[in-house]
């Protein structure tokens, strides 16, 4: 109950925001029956996904990420090391909202204060305090409360309104597009078809400092 507001709070932030409809989305299932060559990878990292497209109908089997965030934020924590690097490149902003979203992205820490994940409980509680800093270079640091897990590479899609986060570890990648507060200072992101994240949307707060618990972060420990 403690979450409802936190909750409302994204849902009305998106109802305002609402993004224009694509062809493809992730379709979740309550009673899942899946072929028997779907399953989690040998990994633990991703797990194989019915896709449908709207328009046809057909569907088609893809890849997720099974952690919401990062494989590193998990009771059992998976650690593997991408064997392709990041490369940052340092943004070069080409229109007036490109140069609102990086200097937006480069502003402080950005604290994961809320996250929704379709049928997934645990991750809600879990991801509160991930954490994203940013750097003019191209290049993100990123973490779980005092722990960094890494280091990527950022870009933006200022048309779309994306973010793309080339992670250091495998399943860690990500896209979101980004709805920016007029404040500046909280944003809502939001999964895309890209990793088949469509099923996430954070909320996240503009922090001078990393924060040590949830205290720190508005929530109750």
């Amino acid at each position: 109950m403690k979450n409802i507001p936190l909750l409302l709070a994204i849902g009305l932030f998106l109802f305002g925001c609402q993004n224009e409809p694509t062809s493809t989305q992730y379709i979740p299932d309550d009673n899942p029956t899946p072929p028997s060559d779907l399953s989690v990878d040998a990994d633990g990292i991703m797990e194989t996904i019915k896709i449908v497209d709207t328009l046809t109908g057909n569907f088609h089997v893809g890849k997720k990420p099974i952690a919401a965030l990062s494989s590193a934020i998990s009771p059992n924590p998976i650690i593997k090391e991408d064997t392709e690097k990041p490369v940052p490149v340092p943004p070069a902003p080409k229109t007036p909202q490109e140069e609102k979203i990086v200097r937006v992205l480069v502003s402080n820490y950005w604290i994961v204060q809320g996250l929704v994940r379709i049928r997934d409980k645990e991750a809600s509680r879990t991801n509160p305090g991930a954490w994203y800093k940013f750097h003019p270079d191209g290049s993100y640091d990123y973490g779980y409360m005092a722990n960094k897990i890494g280091t990527g590479a950022w870009s933006i899609d200022g048309q779309k309104g994306t973010v793309n986060l080339d992670a250091p570890l495998v399943g860690d990648d990500r896209e979101w597009t980004m709805q920016i507060a007029k404040s500046e200072d909280v944003m809502v992101w939001v999964g895309t078809l890209r990793y088949n994240t469509t099923s996430i949307n954070l909320k996240l707060i503009n922090l001078l400092f990393i924060p040590k618990n949830r205290r720190e972060i508005g929530l109750d420990n």
